[in-house]
């Protein structure tokens, strides 16, 4: 499932008649990228839940036999847009990658997500990265409670305040989930923003576990302008043939 019903406010202009997920990350748009970790970790079926420009992307997708839309109304939160596909999922644990965060090209956390969950029986698997203290009264917060890169989770909060925060590990966009989780968000008042949060939804489900994202696999957070043009560099950069092509169009200077 690949929520992308946000309205992308933090990049307009760009986004007033773009959906966030159709703008171009080098050579194709944004999802397109998300896509293809999902299909490469072996999903056979891809729900995108859309809002404003749904239309452009089911024309974007359109001949793709495994991609699948379901309507987000209104932007009433990530949970929201979750429930929104309980329908389409139809009883069967299922992935979430969030339309505005990629990874590094060539990682695939997803399926390594998808392992941990299978291998701890758990009800929600969540991938994590570290992050600064100014940081997390933005983000999910996830606390764990075992040593390792793969852990049992004790706590989960929606966007503590820095003073109050019980970690710095932050969720990192991608999600396994049991079903189960439905009927968590069922019963899941509107929380911060005035928004119905997974994160709390989460919170009802047991076991947690956590992995962290390794050093390779670096995010992006392409619904900022600084996340986007980060990751505008890295891919194009990564690109063969092209990264070389571009170095040598820029000053070499500007690289260093």
């Amino acid at each position: 499932m690949v929520p992308a019903a946000g309205l992308g406010t933090r990049l307009r202009p760009a986004t007033l008649a773009v959906p966030k997920p159709l703008l171009p990350l080098v050579d194709r748009p944004v999802i397109e990228w998300i896509a293809a970790e999902l299909r490469a970790a072996g999903m056979q079926r891809i729900v995108i839940v859309t809002g404003r420009g749904g239309d452009a992307l089911e024309r974007h997708f359109a001949g793709q036999p495994d991609v699948d839309f379901v309507a987000q109304p209104e932007p009433r939160g990530l949970g929201d847009a979750v429930a929104r596909a309980e329908e389409a999922v139809d009883g069967e644990s299922f992935a979430v990658a969030l339309g505005d965060s990629v990874l590094r090209p060539g990682v695939v956390a997803v399926g390594e997500l998808v392992a941990t969950f299978e291998e701890r029986g758990a009800a929600a698997a969540i991938a994590v990265e570290d992050v600064s203290e100014e940081d997390v009264s933005r983000r999910g917060i996830v606390v764990a409670a075992e040593e390792g890169d793969r852990f049992l989770a004790s706590a989960v909060v929606e966007k503590p305040r820095p003073e109050d925060t019980p970690s710095r590990l932050a969720v990192a966009g991608r999600y396994v989930l049991a079903p189960e989780v439905f009927d968590a968000l069922r019963d899941t008042e509107p929380g911060s923003g005035g928004e119905i949060q997974l994160t709390d939804a989460i919170r009802r489900l047991s076991p947690i576990v956590g992995m962290r994202l390794g050093a390779e696999a670096r995010r992006y957070d392409v619904g900022t302008v600084e996340g986007y043009c980060a990751a505008f560099v890295e891919w194009t950069l990564s690109t063969r043939g092209l990264g070389e092509r571009v170095r040598r169009l820029i000053d070499a200077d500007l690289l260093r």
